[in-house]
């Protein structure tokens, strides 16, 4: 499951005040420790001049108070005099030095003139117990900071995205039809303007599109019916003549079949551009009839068809309620499509309530094949470049076929040795 932007944008954002925290409590941390060290060094330094001045005048005295002790140690003499912590030490010597619970900076410095040692030490152990303090009371200001950061991060992101939400219920809420409803263009930012108003031109596109297409249909099925209703005429007229002989009478009678056919293929495809059908044409049928006429009439159409085509029915009774023209159209692109995409027979099986057409040719394209498994929309099966409606137009139909009738589209098997379209059927008698 994706995540949300909400809660990406709450996580960046955090991270970023979680960044910026830890980068200040560092640098204050820093900036605390160099003023320590630069105050005692310097002022352990002014003090290591001033007995240095005294020890060259003669008026130095050892000094041990509560915060600092001096001592000067001269050339020669032994360090078992010197207090333990300045014993051993190689001149010059600064460093920070821990005796038990007691913190010293112990400055040392070999002196010419007197020759001798001079040791400072400065109990620091205050200054130390101050510095913890203020590391524990930063440690607390970050773990505030952090604490005002997450509540920001969360608060921010969720007003951030609050119109990002709002046009993305819009968007989710327009539902496609003749008439689609505007989105809403009053945001604070410009972005989220372009973006409505870049959605808003591609619905009044997408409804100048469908008016078009409803035109186009309108005007496709006055055209088309009229040159039907002009051979119709022309078929009574010769039968009326009653100057045919039985075997032109046979050939008009199939003429007059096939132009029936192409008008109820007409009126089914106007049907589907319209994405209807009439309720009022479903009847009871017979299935097997209606494959075998399909059947008959591609192998009187095509003889080369002739024969290659097998028929097995285990349920010849089987009754549907449904529009035999959709019924017949289906059979005959499956059957046109197998034929077409082999040399060797097509089986053609009636199993229960399922139609099985198998081929044995090369298999569908691994595009194709998932494209018309695929559950949804008719428009989800087309690709992007439009290849899969230009070699499988056939294809198509059949599986927008299959949706007006309710019926499942099953691709069983696609592969070398061959293809199987498995077509389970609904609404039985």
């Amino acid at each position: 499951m994706k995540s949300s932007l909400t809660k990406r944008l709450a996580r960046t954002l955090f991270f970023l005040i979680a960044a910026t925290t830890a980068t200040s409590m560092i640098i204050v941390e820093m900036f605390v420790y160099d003023v320590e060290d630069t105050i005692l060094d310097l002022e352990l330094k002014a003090e290591a001049e001033y007995f240095a001045e005294q020890l060259r005048e003669g008026r130095f005295q050892p000094i041990k108070t509560a915060q600092l002790e001096a001592v000067f140690l001269p050339e020669g003499e032994a360090e078992a005099l010197l207090p333990e912590y300045f014993r051993s030490r190689h001149l010059p010597f600064s460093q920070e030095v821990e005796i038990g619970q007691t913190t010293l900076l112990i400055v040392g410095a070999q002196l010419e003139s007197p020759d001798g040692k001079l040791f400072l030490a400065q109990d620091i152990t205050i200054m130390e117990n101050r510095e913890a303090l203020v590391q524990l009371a930063l440690a607390g200001v970050a773990g505030f900071m952090l604490l005002i950061g997450f509540i920001v991060a969360r608060t921010g992101a969720g007003y951030l995205v609050r119109p990002f939400k709002k046009l993305t219920r819009e968007v989710l809420n327009t539902a496609p039809g003749p008439s689609m409803p505007q989105i809403t263009t009053d945001y604070r930012d410009q972005e989220f303007c372009d973006i409505a108003q870049a959605f808003n031109r591609f619905l009044s596109e997408l409804e100048h599109h469908i008016e078009r297409e409803k035109s186009f249909v309108k005007l496709a099925s006055h055209e088309l019916r009229t040159p039907l209703a002009v051979m119709s005429g022309a078929l009574n007229v010769l039968e009326q003549r009653q100057s045919l002989s039985a075997a032109d009478q046979k050939t008009l009678a199939r003429i007059r079949r096939a132009m029936q056919t192409m008008r109820d293929d007409t009126e089914v495809l106007l049907e589907l551009a319209r994405s209807e059908t009439s309720e009022s044409d479903a009847r009871t049928i017979v299935l097997q009839d209606v494959v075998k006429n399909t059947v008959d009439d591609l192998e009187h159409g095509y003889p080369d068809h002739s024969g290659r085509i097998t028929l097995c029915n285990n349920n010849p009774t089987l009754r549907v309620i449904t529009h035999p023209a959709l019924v017949r159209m289906l059979m005959r692109n499956l059957l046109q499509n197998a034929l077409r995409h082999t040399r060797s027979e097509v089986e053609v099986r009636i199993i229960d309530n399922k139609i099985s057409v198998r081929d044995f040719g090369a298999g569908l394209p691994l595009q194709v094949a998932e494209h018309l498994n695929t559950v949804g929309e008719p428009s989800a099966i087309t690709s992007v470049t439009g290849e899969f409606s230009k070699t499988t137009f056939g294809l198509l139909i059949v599986r927008l076929v299959c949706e007006r009738l309710g019926w499942d589209l099953e691709v069983a098997k696609s592969d070398s040795e061959g293809t199987e379209f498995v077509i389970h059927v609904h609404n039985l008698v």
